[in-house]
């Protein structure tokens, strides 16, 4: 029995490593880094607005990955920053032209795929494959949470 939830835990593992890789490649494909693709996706369904702030927060990133990752895109001229009314350390990412250009060259075709990929999904299928994920992801944080405080003693 244990030997069968292994092999199924490390067929998730595969399958999530899988993803990962998938959308690397692609990110690969137009010089970009995974990070880089995953602000250029959070600002293309936020109208090219999003608080870095935010970005940490809702897509799991540590500040200083974020913050690195921000300086190469505006370096590169993807985006620029902007602070927020009162609080300097708080900053907008706007897309810039060249970031705009990007948006449409990489994110168009990217969400494309993953809405015909979806797709593929039954009605019934889509509905239940976010509740799943969460509450795996939910209770994985809370065991792995459980087993790092353990170890510490």
């Amino acid at each position: 029995m244990e030997n069968n939830m292994s092999k199924k835990l490390e067929a998730v593992n595969q399958v999530w490593e899988m993803i990962d890789d998938i959308y690397g490649q692609y990110a690969g494909s137009f010089g970009i880094t995974d990070t880089e693709l995953w602000i250029l996706y959070a600002l293309n369904e936020h109208d090219g607005e999003y608080l870095q702030s935010d970005i940490c927060r809702d897509w799991y990133y540590s500040l200083q990955t974020i913050h690195t990752t921000i300086k190469n895109m505006e370096k590169k001229g993807m985006i620029e920053l902007i602070c927020q009314a009162g609080n300097k350390k708080n900053k907008y990412i706007h897309l810039t032209v060249a970031g705009k250009k990007l948006i449409d060259n990489i994110m168009a075709p990217l969400v494309a795929a993953e809405e015909e990929a979806f797709g593929i999904l039954t009605a019934e299928e889509q509905d239940i494959l976010l509740p799943l994920l969460q509450k795996y992801a939910n209770a994985l944080n809370t065991t792995i949470g459980r087993a790092n405080r353990n170890a510490e003693k």
